[in-house]
């Protein structure tokens, strides 16, 4: 089938979801949003917030987008490629094919329906086979209008490479904007990704990313995602595949805001492989946060950690960890809790001279902590870097 006939498909496909609702977070009017093409590079002090440093990437590997509108795109480093969906659409229309739309499928819902007929844009990283990355791919998504933005990423980590990609995703405070990027990622027999995806949008914003990865045999995925806006609505739910001897590391921490109302999640489906599913969750003001958690297989190990901390009487948190053994080889546990910071802890740091203000923001600063030890020193630090800006946030 030539490029043009399967992209005709794709869209027939998509055309018959325009309308079809996820079956989570709340509904919209995805056609009453139009594609935006802003102009210019995004704003260096909003773009810090996520901890990306694109002017170190400069150097490096970097991917920038506002709007639908790519704005650069180019590695430096020996092993990756980088390029815009639309040139490997152009020069390498066989691995389009190959791997576009493999992993989702444009009819899931109305999300993926609508970045099939009206996306744009979007980054096509590869890390060839045995390279061992240690600098990080950065990706910038950036809205600047009041628009659709709906980019098709797309990641393929080759036999026995390691890499990492750190991707930021905001829009200006006063965009009301449907963010809708679509991700397949595809870590080979023996890879590595490390993965850290940061979320700083506004308070009239929706937010639909969907997201598969495929780790096949002896592969291993480390996944950080993190979200410290005031987002209208955020509503995802990636799907981890995880195939004989993978392993798996997600961890979410979640900061519920203003009147966001909050529904994200993880599922992993494994067989004979392992994953650990972490998650953090703070809702504060009125916010709303609906955390989801699923292990799924016959076989293998598998846990899920939930925490839940109240930092406001409106707000509300609802956790939904779930297990599912297909077989009687499969080991899946899970743990979850929902509190409040504890007055004994504040008091207790208060009689050390700390101030109640102080003593509270160290308190939320322990509970956001996840395990980074699996991050280089570089990574480390960008990752503590956002978390004091949450821990800023949850605190004001």
């Amino acid at each position: 089938m030539g490029l043009g006939r399967w992209s005709e498909a794709v869209r027939e496909r998509a055309k018959a979801a325009l309308h079809r609702p996820s079956p989570y977070g709340p509904d919209l009017d995805v056609t009453s949003f139009e594609p935006g093409l802003s102009a210019g590079e995004p704003e260096p002090e909003l773009v810090s917030q996520t901890g990306l440093d694109l002017e170190r990437a400069k150097r490096e590997a970097m991917y920038v987008q506002v709007d639908q509108a790519l704005v650069k795109y180019f590695s430096k480093v020996p092993g990756v490629e980088v390029k815009c969906l639309e040139r490997l659409l152009e020069e390498e229309p066989d691995v389009a094919k190959e791997y576009l739309w493999r992993l989702l499928d444009p009819a899931t819902d109305k999300y993926t329906a609508i970045a099939a007929l009206k996306g744009a844009g979007g980054y096509f990283v590869r890390v060839k086979r045995g390279a061992k990355v240690e600098v990080p791919v950065q990706a910038c998504m950036f809205i600047r209008s009041s628009s659709l933005q709906a980019p098709h990423n797309l990641v393929i980590v080759e036999e026995g490479a390691e890499a990492t990609i750190h991707i930021g995703c905001l829009t200006m405070p006063e965009a009301a904007a449907l963010h809708a990027a679509m991700s397949e990622i595809y870590v080979e027999r023996g890879a590595r990704l490390k993965m850290i995806m940061v979320h700083a949008w506004n308070a009239v914003t929706h937010v639909r990313p969907r997201t598969v990865i495929k780790v096949e045999e002896g592969g291993e995925l480390l996944s950080y995602y993190m979200n410290l806006s005031k987002v209208k609505s955020l509503q995802t739910y990636p799907l981890v595949k995880l195939a004989p001897g993978a392993r798996a590391y997600i961890a979410s921490i979640i900061l519920g805001r203003g009147g966001a109302e909050i529904d994200v999640g993880t599922k992993v489906e494994l067989e004979d492989a392992s994953a650990e599913i972490v998650s953090r969750v703070l809702a504060r003001d009125s916010s709303r946060v609906y955390a989801r958690a699923l292990l799924s297989g016959p076989s293998g190990q598998g846990h899920i950690e939930c925490s839940g901390l109240m930092l406001s009487d409106e707000a509300r948190i609802v956790m939904y960890p779930e297990l599912d053994a297909k077989g009687p080889r499969a080991r899946l546990t899970h743990e979850a809790s929902i509190g409040k910071l504890s007055e004994e802890e504040i008091n207790y740091l208060i009689s050390k001279g700390f101030s109640r203000e102080e003593a509270e923001g160290i308190l939320v600063r322990g509970f956001m902590n996840v395990e980074l030890s699996f991050l280089p020193e570089r990574l480390q630090k960008y990752v503590s870097s956002v978390l004091d800006v949450m821990k800023k946030m949850a605190t004001m």
